[in-house]
Parts: structure tokens; sequence; C-alpha cells
């Protein structure tokens, strides 16, 4: 996408974080933009703030673990906007802090509605406009440092990082052959107010249990993290020009790389002497093998 000027951007937890972050980046590219997100209050407050500056925007309330929320919001954006060409994924939770066999399955159930069942909800609701327009197009799906490496005591946001990671990998074959591009956003530390929005969020019956200290010093972690703005203006030169990795965080390199190289050296002879997968065949089969209905 070579310009984004004009171009109606849905993005989702945009009240606050890296979601504000990428709405004032589009905005101030010319980009007209939804800012959706579970508190309304806060994200009309902030249209106000971008209005005043110029900028063209509306404010759209949103729950992304609700697929009906995200029709309503489709035909609000719509009606005020046009037609989405640019969606970012950003909206989600934290999981909470804890070993993996003390988590709850219904906390685990949560994280995942949050963070990507609310995914592939947007994919439905807006995709099938982009393929039936032709248009030019650019999903952005954040995932996470925690999508690509796996720390301890948070195994409920790590796997559901890691599935918004594996889920934007077969989104961008899938749309390969059209003008949608795609992207998967991982950052680092970033200053947001995910723990607070975390807390508010889940019921209480779904929380995992984060004490007072940790939740504290959880934040104290966040608050010295990166500016979401410097986040949102790197998606921004991602779309610009359709880089789908977008790592914000050049210090995490080593241990990416040591992760490859971990699981580079999981190949060996292979189980079978003489087979051999024939790979091409596999993945042509694959690309044309389609349920009309999943």
């Amino acid at each position: 996408m070579k310009d984004v000027a004009g171009k109606i951007a849905f993005v989702t937890g945009a009240a606050s974080g890296i979601g504000l972050g990428m709405a004032r980046a589009l905005a101030s590219a010319g980009a007209k933009v939804a800012l959706c997100d579970i508190d309304i209050n806060r994200a009309r407050r902030l249209v106000t703030e971008l209005t005043s500056g110029g900028a063209s925007c509306v404010a759209v309330p949103l729950d992304v673990t609700d697929e009906a929320s995200w029709a309503q919001a489709r035909e609000t954006v719509e009606a005020t906007l046009g037609e989405v060409s640019i969606l970012c994924n950003n909206a989600g939770v934290g999981g909470g802090s804890g070993l993996a066999e003390s988590y709850a399955p219904r906390v685990f159930r949560w994280v995942f509605r949050s963070n990507i069942d609310s995914i592939l909800y947007g994919i439905r609701c807006f995709v099938p406009g982009m393929r039936a327009r032709g248009v030019e197009g650019h999903v952005v799906n954040v995932s996470s440092m925690a999508g690509v490496l796996a720390p301890p005591n948070s195994v409920a946001y790590v796997a559901s990082k890691f599935a918004v990671t594996g889920f934007t990998l077969a989104l961008r074959n899938e749309l390969k052959s059209t003008s949608i591009r795609t992207s998967v956003l991982c950052p680092g530390m970033t200053a947001t107010r995910i723990v607070e929005t975390t807390a508010r969020l889940r019921p209480g019956e779904r929380a995992q249990g984060v004490s007072a200290q940790t939740a504290a010093a959880m934040n104290a972690i966040l608050s010295t993290g990166m500016n979401p703005d410097s986040v949102g203006r790197a998606v921004l030169a991602a779309i610009l020009c359709e880089r789908f990795y977008i790592f914000t965080h050049p210090e995490w390199k080593p241990l990416a790389e040591a992760r490859v190289a971990d699981l580079l050296e999981g190949f060996g002879p292979s189980a079978q002497p003489g087979y051999a997968d024939d790979i091409a065949a596999i993945l042509n089969g694959l690309s044309q093998t389609r349920d009309a209905r999943c």
C-alpha cells in the first residue's frame, strides 16, 4: 500500500496503548480512522482530541469477543467513514501469572476468546468485503515477542500470542493471490495499560489470581517500556512497505536467533530412511482443498 491517505482504518483497542498509537499514526498520514474500543467514553475523548488537530476519526463501541458487536461496528463505520481497507486487530488481554498447571481452563478460554477468537471475528467481518471489491487492503494482527519466544509463568498469554503469529502466517499464504497484504506485530515491552485493562475486563469468576504486589511489579516494568506512539509509527511504515514481520525491539533479536537455532537442531535423519514428503505436492494439494463452509 503506497499511501494510506483517504483509506478507512478500523483499529481495535484504540482507546489506549498500541491501538491508540496506530490510530494516531494512521490519522497523521491522512487515513480516516475508526477508534474501536469497549471503553467508548475514553475513545470519544480521544476522537475529540484527534479531530481538533484536523484528523478524520470516529469512536465506535466494540466488544471484540462478541461477533455481533463486530457486525454493528462495521455498519457504523461504513455509514460514517466508508468501507474499511485497513484492519488493525490490536485489542487483547494479559493472562495472569502462574505455572501452567495452576491455570483454570475457564481462564484459558477467556484469554483465547479475547486474543485470538477476536482476530478471527475481525477477518470474517472485513476480509470478504476487501476480496469482493478487489481493493488494496492491509491486515495487521498484534502478537508479541511472547508469540515468538516463550517466557515462563504466562502460559495462557504466550499460547494465545503464538496462535496469533501462526494465524497471521497462514492468512498471509491464503491472501497471496489477492491485493490484501498482512503484517504481524511482535513488540517487546511497551508502556500500555494491559494490566489495568485485563483486571477491569475479566469476569471475577474467571480471574487468575494476581496479587497486588505482582500487578505493581508488572506495571512498573511496563511503565519503562517503549512509547506506544513509536510502535504505531513502525506499524504505519510496515503497511506502506508491505512488510510482514514488525519487530520494534531489536534487542530481542539474539533470543530469536537462539530459538531458531534450537528449532533447526531438532532436524535429524528421517525417521523412515528412504521416505521424504513431496512438499510441493502437499502444499499444492492443501491450496486446492477448501470447504465452502468450515
